[in-house]
């Protein structure tokens, strides 16, 4: 079930403040600060407005998260150069004045701000106790994860903890990261404390809301990824006792009507309609083609350099699937054709991963994940995005306890995870053997949901992982210049985006940008 819908643009306030109170007006006839946090339900629009910026980073996050690794790459249109920036992110070519990082950083702070302002207001409002604990907790928990997400991106970042109310609380410097990683260890800790256990309707499915189970998941993950396993693993543990569960099939998972089941730890809602709210993903990924009826069974032009060809599964990963493995046929697909005339693909069927391609036969991989047909609306889909899954958590709890030299206890984990893939449960009770096992099984297990990257920075793997296969890439595709891949710790994170600085000097400026 949806629960979050677009707001009015005017929940999108700026507070002004005046010394006089007789001077302080607000227009009876719109919607403004000082009318409209009064009543639960103001309360709660507003807390939708504060879910909403999720959407407008989902939408991005994969140039940025996903083709910046070595699951995905895109298909090179030498036709149309319009999309050149994204491409640049994929090979390390971005600079300071890249868009496309800049629209996480913008989605990121206008959530944050959105969640400030809620806080700011909540404490005086005459709602009831139980209420405020609630929202409370929902809005510290998205404010820590806009927080974690953007310090992933760009390191160092101006910590808000009160809604911008002019040039003076808006412009400021840029804060340590250990200090953002400390204001998102107490946001965590403190929505932990006053949000509800998930619930399950008779079907299994859930609000769509931030529960402690997602609090408890992500905080988990920061505790991964600044390498405190002990902290990790009793978070990661109790969310194993809060009622999630793996569906039977792997690729149910994905299905539309599964949305928020019990396999969902936190997902970005999307309605399809024309209202703004929803999602365009699988327009991203097939492939570029004047002619989509034989993939979508409705017809539109994805060739442009806006459309079609992102996010393309690569050789490299198909590669590392075991023999046996059901996720293959579920994560990847084949559209198969013929080059036209003009050299255009022409698509004339899906086919499985699994099913050999003809000689003579043009062939293109997407991702099937998020393929589920047919469609009657271009760029307009249902499909919501996962943040976090059960199967994360298992393999998460897996590895802090692997870390913590616990590698026996660590099976059953992992098992859990392999076995419904249909391969055989692991044994291998060394360390660093198991390691890279459980490393090997977030790949595939999270193809395609935004994890690798982040995955292979915080296992110290990204610099190699990513000049081996950049070599590999330059070998392959000829236009790729001989700066590509160029991947060292600098590019771990993305250049502040070059408005940003213009407009607040006190940011300052990443390290090799």
């Amino acid at each position: 079930m949806k629960q979050y819908t677009i707001l009015l643009a005017a929940l999108t306030l700026i507070v002004s403040s005046c010394k006089k109170d007789f001077l302080t007006k607000y227009p009876e006839g719109s919607i403004n600060v000082g009318n409209f946090y009064k009543t639960v339900s103001d309360f709660q629009e507003a807390l939708t407005g504060a879910y909403t910026p999720l959407r407008d980073a989902a939408n991005n996050a994969f140039y940025i998260e996903e083709m910046r690794a070595d699951n995905t790459y895109y298909t090179y249109n030498p036709k149309d150069r319009g999309s050149v920036a994204a491409e640049h992110i994929a090979d390390y070519l971005d600079d300071v004045s890249d868009g496309v990082p800049g629209s996480n950083w913008i989605a990121g702070f206008n959530g944050i701000n959105r969640c400030n302002m809620i806080l700011d207001q909540l404490q005086a409002a005459s709602i009831s106790d139980s209420i405020k604990k609630v929202i409370t907790g929902e809005t510290k928990a998205l404010r820590a994860h806009y927080y974690f997400e953007l310090v992933r991106l760009f390191g160092k970042l101006p910590l808000y903890l009160h809604a911008t109310k002019d040039n003076s609380s808006a412009f400021i410097p840029r804060s340590s990261v250990d200090s953002v990683y400390g204001q998102i260890i107490a946001d965590f800790t403190d929505a932990l404390g006053l949000l509800p256990a998930p619930t399950f309707s008779s079907g299994g499915i859930q609000s769509g809301h931030i529960t402690k189970g997602m609090a408890s998941t992500e905080l988990g993950l920061v505790y991964l990824t600044l390498r405190q396993w002990d902290k990790a693993t009793p978070l990661l543990q109790s969310v194993t006792q809060m009622g999630y569960t793996l569906l039977p099939n792997y690729a149910d998972v994905f299905t539309t009507a599964n949305e928020n089941s019990k396999e969902a730890i936190f997902e970005v809602q999307y309605k399809a309609g024309t209202d703004g709210q929803s999602s365009p993903f699988i327009f991203r990924f097939i492939p570029g083609t004047p002619h989509t009826l034989n993939i979508l069974g409705v017809d539109f032009n994805t060739s442009n350099a806006n459309y079609g060809g992102w996010n393309v599964p690569t050789q490299n990963i198909i590669n590392d699937y075991e023999q046996g493995d059901k996720r293959l046929d579920a994560s990847i697909a084949v559209v198969k054709g013929h080059l036209d005339a003009n050299t255009d693909f022409q698509p004339d069927s899906v086919a499985s991963i699994l099913s050999p391609a003809t000689p003579g036969e043009q062939s293109r991989n997407f991702i099937r994940k998020y393929y589920h047909p047919a469609y009657n609306l271009q760029n307009n889909t249902d499909q919501d995005w996962y943040w976090y899954r059960y199967s994360d958590v298992l393999l998460m709890l897996a590895e802090s306890l692997n870390e913590q030299g616990q590698s026996g206890a660590a099976l059953p984990y992992l098992n859990q995870v392999r076995q419904r893939a249909g391969l055989t449960p692991s044994a291998e009770t060394d360390q660093t053997a198991l390691r890279r096992i459980i490393y090997h099984e977030r790949r595939i297990e999270l193809a395609f949901e935004n994890h690798r990257w982040f995955d292979l920075i915080r296992t110290g793997l990204a610099v190699a992982t990513m000049n081996a296969y950049g070599a590999t890439q330059k070998a392959t595709f000829s236009y790729l210049l001989p700066s590509a891949y160029t991947v060292t710790n600098d590019r771990l994170i993305y250049a502040v985006p070059f408005r940003e600085t213009q407009v607040n000097p006190a940011l300052g400026q990443n390290q090799g940008y």
